[in-house]
């Protein structure tokens, strides 16, 4: 199966990293920081001044920087669980105490999908509020900890910072901050250039990975429709090759093998034709 590329701009929207964006296609939180007058490069005066601007990260203000502070929320995010079971039971105008599909709007389904984890038809507060806790942004524990170094593993700026990569940027790092980000001063001119900094591309594998540990809540090792963001919805059945209904390890990696081909040829997998190839058979055809 071949895929367009505005099928994989699409897939890659949740997955990839390039320029301001870190891994995962997040936006480099650390870098807005620091990159006070968005240039996208860090300057002397930058580099000096770190210790003050990390500082802005720190929601807590704790003296550090925590993985819930350096990576952004995922997608479904945004809301505490009380405010995700106000919203959502508002629909419930008949005051059952629960919700059913045709409670909520054909937008919400999907929502409706991943919190019903029993599949019984019914959607409660409880299972609103697991859900929250489930695609919120623990910061810390074991699943904030694997995403704060997956980050840092791709993220130059971040390895840096984190001098002694326990997946917490301490008081003592953050003061440190301008000697460690000099070490990303190759050309040592005293700044910081894009090149410089820019986030190592994940693997197929590593970005499978990535996708796993944020979508597969029931972690059966693979992503059901009802588990898929909304904006994997449309190319969902075009990933399934087996059609059994669900995106496997193998198939999200032979995607993005796909797509890493694509990229290095030019914009299309082996054997498509070019587009100019199938705008020409009609004339052919009519000779």
């Amino acid at each position: 199966m071949k895929l367009g590329l505005a099928v994989g701009a699409l897939f890659l929207g949740v997955v990839s990293c390039v320029g301001a964006q870190g891994p995962g296609g997040q936006p480099r939180l650390v870098l807005k920081a620091l990159d006070t007058d968005g240039d996208g490069k860090l300057s002397a005066a930058e580099i000096a001044a770190a210790p003050k601007t990390l500082l802005t990260l720190d929601r807590n203000e704790d003296g550090q920087i925590t993985p819930d502070e350096v990576l952004p929320p995922p997608e479904t995010a945004g809301a505490t669980a009380d405010d995700l079971v106000k919203q959502l039971m508002s629909f419930d105008k008949a005051d059952k105490g629960y919700l059913v599909p045709m409670d909520v709007p054909e937008r919400m389904q999907n929502l409706f999908a991943r919190g019903d984890v029993n599949q019984n038809g019914k959607l409660t507060p409880e299972e609103i509020r697991a859900m929250a806790r489930r695609q919120g942004m623990p910061s810390g524990g074991v699943e904030g900890a694997k995403r704060m170094a997956a980050t840092m593993k791709n993220d130059p700026l971040l390895v840096a910072l984190d001098a002694n990569h326990d997946g917490v940027i301490s008081a003592e790092e953050i003061a440190n901050a301008p000697r460690e980000l000099l070490t990303l001063d190759v050309n040592r001119d005293g700044e910081i250039t894009p090149d410089e900094m820019r986030p190592h591309q994940a693997t197929p594998e590593e970005r499978v990975d990535h996708m796993l540990d944020e979508w597969d809540t029931n972690k059966d090792g693979k992503i059901s429709k009802a588990e898929a963001p909304d904006r994997m919805q449309a190319i969902f059945e075009q990933l399934d090759t087996n059609h059994d209904g669900f995106l496997d390890r193998d198939e999200l990696i032979a995607y993005f093998k796909t797509m890493g081909n694509q990229q290095r040829g030019g914009g299309r997998s082996e054997g498509a034709k070019p587009q100019g190839d199938a705008q020409q058979q009609p004339a052919k055809e009519q000779k």
